[in-house]
C-alpha cells in the first residue's frame, strides 16, 4: 500500500458514484487530486458525485493539490483538457501512478513513462483485498448511468476475477 496515485475526473466521478473513494484511500497510501480535477468534478454541486467528492476531501481520504504553470503542464494542456494534463502532470512530479481511462491521457502518460491504471484495474484491487464482494454489480452500475468500458475490457476484468 505504498503507492501514491493521481486521479482524473473521470474514474474519480466514477468511483464516487461507486461509493468507492473510501476503498481507494485504502488501497493507495495517498490519493492525490489536481485542482482542476476538483473543479471539473464538483462545479455544479448537483452533479453526480459531487458531494461525495468533496465529503471525501473533508475526509482527507483525497487530498487536493495545486500543481504549478509550467512548460510541462502547457505543452500537456495542448493535447489534453486541463483536468488531465494536471493528473499526468501532478503522477509525474510526485513519481505517482496515474488513474486514468481516457485513451489519449493513458497513451501521453505511457509515453512519460508514468504508470497507469485505470477504473476497471481499481475494481479488481479492492475485490483481491476484500474492500468489495463482486465487481460485477459496480461495472453494472457504471453502464446504467454512462461510464463506459469496453465489452472487451468488462469480459476481461470477470475473467480475472472469476465472475464470468
Amino acid at each position: 500500500m505504498s503507492k501514491i496515485i493521481v486521479a482524473d475526473t473521470g474514474p474519480l466521478i466514477a468511483l464516487a458514484r461507486l461509493e468507492l473513494l473510501a476503498t481507494l484511500a485504502k488501497l493507495f497510501s495517498s490519493v492525490y487530486v489536481p485542482d482542476q480535477v476538483v473543479a471539473e468534478a464538483t462545479r455544479d454541486p448537483n452533479k453526480p458525485g459531487a458531494s461525495t467528492i468533496l465529503f471525501a476531501l473533508e475526509q482527507h481520504w483525497l487530498k487536493q493539490q495545486s500543481i504549478d504553470l509550467d512548460s510541462r503542464l502547457e505543452n500537456l494542456s495542448k493535447v489534453l483538457d486541463l483536468g488531465e494534463a494536471e493528473a499526468i502532470a501532478l503522477a509525474e512530479q510526485l513519481g505517482a501512478i496515474v488513474l486514468i481511462d481516457e485513451r489519449r491521457g493513458r497513451s501521453v502518460a505511457k509515453q512519460r513513462n508514468i504508470p497507469i491504471t485505470g477504473t476497471a484495474a481499481i475494481l479488481i484491487k479492492a475485490k483481491q483485498a476484500g474492500e468489495v464482494a463482486q465487481v460485477k454489480p459496480l461495472l453494472d452500475t457504471l453502464d446504467k448511468v454512462g461510464y463506459r468500458l469496453s465489452p472487451a475490457l468488462i469480459n476481461e476484468v470477470l475473467k480475472i476475477i472469476g465472475e464470468n
